[in-house]
């Protein structure tokens, strides 16, 4: 009895994990919000979703390490994201202006080992003040 309890205790876990594991990579938007402890609490700023310093179980529940990468030099530019687009950051800061919100006090910075949400059709002036290194999931 107490063999199959283990396997079967073992075995629920496996489906949960991998449940866990299909949901996010359907839609890692979400998965910043299912959060894994009390200190990983996403903020919002202009409905910008921030998770400061997430820790290597959120990386690896979001599959951060299969997204593909984008790399950017100092500079600033307007964009305006097409689809919702999910980033972690591995290197670089940005600081971030958000249409509506033109304000020097309403800008705001990401960067190294944050895991940012930007909405779709969201326009923002990025101001990379160090150089940028980063993995990104676009939402289909």
């Amino acid at each position: 009895m107490g063999n199959h309890f283990l396997t079967l205790s073992l075995l629920l876990v496996t489906v949960c994990v991998c449940v866990s594991f299909i949901t996010t990579k359907l839609n890692p938007k979400e998965a910043i919000v299912s959060v894994s402890s009390d200190s990983e609490i996403p903020t919002e700023i202009h409905g910008v979703k921030i998770l400061r310093q997430a820790s290597n179980t959120k990386l690896a529940q979001l599959g951060v390490a299969s997204w593909p990468k984008w790399e950017g030099a100092p500079s600033k530019f307007p964009w305006e994201f097409k689809k919702t687009e999910t980033m972690f950051f591995m290197e670089g800061k940005v600081k971030v202006n958000v249409d509506g919100f033109d304000k020097e006090e309403e800008t705001f910075e990401i960067g190294k080992g944050d895991v940012v949400v930007f909405p779709k059709d969201m326009k923002v002036v990025w101001e990379i003040t160090e150089a940028v290194k980063k993995h990104y999931s676009l939402e289909e």
